[in-house]
């Protein structure tokens, strides 16, 4: 697959998966339909120089940074890169997202997700005024929101 299809695959993903309604009524991501539609989601291709291209997202004109890592990526390489990345950058949330992460949805690939953490803790402060969080698992909302 190359970045283009990607970016395709991405989006279908999101739309299918991200945005579609659990049985609570609630996406898995209530926010993802509206940066998707407006265009606020920066694509990053990461398969080699991760750090470097990381670094690349503009958090001036994007709400998430999507790095597409690929399928054959040495994630805890990643998650050592990460944790650099974290204490060189700590206005920003780095996570992965693989095949294997994630409660609601699965990624179809590797990724690393970007986001202002200040954006990130604004969002789920008003998501708790809301019954959002009720459907998910102690162990994952501790492992999300901490």
């Amino acid at each position: 697959m190359n970045f283009e299809t990607f970016q395709m695959k991405f989006l279908e993903w999101t739309e299918k998966s991200v945005e579609s309604k659990k049985s609570d009524g609630f996406s898995v991501c209530p926010y993802a339909k509206k940066a998707r539609l407006e265009n606020k989601i920066q694509f990053i291709n990461a398969i080699s120089n991760t750090t470097d291209q990381l670094q690349s997202f503009d958090k001036e004109k994007f709400e998430i940074g999507i790095a597409w890592l690929g399928d054959n990526t040495d994630m805890q390489t990643v998650e050592y890169e990460l944790e650099i990345l974290r204490q060189k950058n700590p206005d920003l949330l780095y996570f992965t997202s693989t095949p294997d992460s994630g409660y609601f949805v699965q990624n179809f690939t590797n990724c690393v997700f970007i986001q202002l953490q200040q954006d990130i803790m604004h969002r789920r402060q008003q998501l708790h005024t809301t019954k959002y969080y009720d459907s998910w698992p102690e162990y994952y909302y501790k492992l999300i929101c901490g």
